[in-house]
């Protein structure tokens, strides 16, 4: 089972994964807000700062309309890693994964984790006891832990 967690002063439910970005040398653990609404996930820009994201190394910058109105963002390949502590580690490669343009109005947003792993996952959230775990059904790639 994997375990997220509820933010301290928010309650909003956190995953943490280990984000791999080839293209960029990229290879840190960052935090993603559970979002059952996003499509796809996304690298916010504080989070793209974090890990060493650099922008002029991806392409075109596309706009698109989500809940909180325009947003501007770039595409690469990624792959998230997600561990299961004396099991497994569940790989998913992400094509694309969506990474936010850096501008103000934005910068303290969290990254999201969407449907595109969510969708492969049964999760449990309980804010009251609290838990938030999830049941991997299906990874692109499963590495046991020995």
């Amino acid at each position: 089972m994997i375990r997220g967690r509820f933010g301290q002063t928010t309650g909003r439910p956190y995953i943490e994964g280990r984000l791999i970005i080839p293209k960029l040398n990229v290879d840190a653990i960052v935090s993603f807000l559970v979002d059952t609404g996003a499509d796809t996930s996304l690298l916010a820009p504080a989070d793209g700062r974090a890990v060493g994201v650099d922008h002029q190394r991806l392409g075109k910058v596309v706009t698109s309309l989500g809940t909180g109105g325009l947003a501007e963002s770039q595409t690469v390949r990624a792959s998230l890693v997600f561990t299961d502590p004396g099991r497994a580690h569940y790989i998913y490669h992400l094509d694309p994964l969506d990474v936010a343009v850096p501008h103000p109005d934005i910068d303290e947003m969290p990254s999201l984790l969407g449907r595109e792993v969510l969708d492969r996952w049964r999760m449990t959230y309980d804010p009251t006891k609290p838990e938030l775990s999830f049941r991997v059904r299906s990874a692109d790639r499963v590495v046991p832990i020995s």
